[in-house]
């Protein structure tokens, strides 16, 4: 399928119009016209009904978008991985949940730029879900996780065991905060801390938790490492005798995959993930 044809499709579902997609794309209606009957042609289905109001996509269309969105993050990885920086002999693309940026993905991008300056990077932070969906579709190279899920086609390798431990302020250990670290951890904690359940405070993103709990007091559940140098620095005291969560870290990328430059961002991934365990 020819790209362009795909461009159009998208810019018609964009605008609601044929005509707003020939005024974006600097062409005459029926240049666009002619595009989506080719589409339509190579397809054998028809996309679009037009009316007075526009054009909307029929049940094919909204069948098709899908397809025609993974084409085009496709081809535009494509053209980034040819389109290198100058001095510059490859390029990684690696992702990290949203807790683990600072400091794993923050020490990553460090390790790499150190000790592979000739491999350009892109890097991004999302949820898993999102981040396990970029790499079945091959937009990304890496990702860093805490949950993986196992697809056909993906490698998981855990790289650290981590822990989720209850810490409190030094001057309150009220309110209780509770951080949604994935569905495992909530089942685990609801069965050995039903009364913790219903929390004022509620949060499903581990830092900003940290953060109000540094700022303002209170408990809750963290990860070990992220905690350790408050916890040495007394801002931070533990719980005793609270129970521990196995939250441990993993890096999933493609099966199969023995490029250089690959194994050269897997390597990064398990110097820094020793680097933090040793620093515990």
């Amino acid at each position: 399928m020819d790209v362009e044809l795909a461009r159009t499709f998208f810019e018609i579902t964009r605008t609601g119009s044929f005509a707003g997609a020939a005024e974006n794309l600097h062409l005459t209606q029926t240049a666009v016209t002619a595009r989506i009957q080719k589409l339509e042609s190579l397809l054998g289905s028809r996309l679009f009904v037009r009316n007075r109001a526009g054009a909307r996509l029929t049940p094919d269309g909204e069948r098709f978008t899908p397809h025609a969105l993974q084409f085009l993050q496709t081809w535009d990885k494509a053209r980034a991985d040819m389109a290198l920086p100058q001095g510059h002999r490859a390029r990684i693309s690696a992702g990290a949940e949203g807790s683990l940026w600072n400091p794993l993905l923050f020490n990553w991008i460090c390790w790499m730029r150190e000790h592979q300056p000739e491999v350009a990077l892109n890097t991004e932070v999302d949820n898993a879900q999102a981040l396990f969906g970029r790499l079945e579709s091959r937009m990304l190279d890496l990702a860093l996780v805490h949950r993986p899920d196992y697809f056909p086609g993906l490698q998981v390798e855990q790289l650290l065991e981590e822990k989720l431990i209850m810490v409190r302020a030094p001057h309150s250990d009220e309110p209780y905060l509770f951080v949604n670290w994935g569905e495992e951890f909530t089942a685990q904690h609801d069965i050995a801390l039903p009364q913790r359940r219903r929390a004022s405070l509620s949060f499903n993103l581990g830092p900003l938790a940290l953060q109000y709990l540094l700022a303002v007091g209170g408990s809750g559940y963290f990860r070990s490492r992220v905690v350790q140098r408050h916890l040495n620095q007394k801002r931070l005291l533990p719980v005793p005798d609270a129970p521990e969560f196995s939250y441990p870290l993993y890096a999933v990328y493609p099966a199969g995959n023995q490029s250089t430059p690959l194994q050269a961002a897997l390597e990064a991934a398990r110097s820094v993930a020793r680097l933090d365990s040793d620093r515990v």
